[in-house]
């Protein structure tokens, strides 16, 4: 039943319609599909600062996809959300990222800097594996989390 205000609509005007409401859904749901591409997770990164024996805890960043993917900051408050180092996190020195094929593991190295004299750098060796990063040295291991960015706001 028609309300009784409402006015017939011409014939093209209801085909425009239809073709316009057919471009917006096509427009959000390629949007959508975009998005969601874009936010894929790229990075594996420390849910909390991890000891890897430099006197500071540090939280650390790794892409398993790069050989040299690795990338540190400090922490300010708790967990690894925002940094207090900066202006933004550190690509690692010396960083090395390998792929360990039967154990499924990856083998994390790199060299940070510290205030000595004597020992003026710390080399750093982790292990991810599964959603866990471990420490060689100190044995500290910490849970991992997966970012899109390495965008850590101070």
């Amino acid at each position: 039943m028609k309300h009784p205000m409402q006015r017939p609509v011409p014939a093209g005007m209801r085909r425009n319609r239809c073709c316009v409401l057919v471009v917006g859904v096509t427009l959000i749901l390629a949007t959508g599909a975009c998005r969601s591409h874009a936010a894929a997770p790229r990075y594996v990164v420390t849910a909390e600062a991890i000891d890897v024996g430099v006197g500071a805890d540090l939280c650390v960043a790794v892409d398993p996809f790069d050989t040299q993917g690795v990338y540190w900051w400090e922490p300010r408050g708790r967990g690894c959300a925002k940094r207090s180092t900066g202006p933004g996190v550190f690509h690692a020195d010396a960083a090395r990222v390998a792929q360990r094929a039967p154990s499924g593991s990856i083998a994390l190295a790199f060299r940070v800097g510290v205030h000595s004299l004597e020992r003026p750098f710390v080399d750093v060796q982790l292990t991810l594996k599964d959603d866990e990063l471990v420490d060689a040295s100190t044995g500290d291991r910490v849970r991992m989390l997966t970012r899109a960015n390495l965008i850590v706001p101070e």
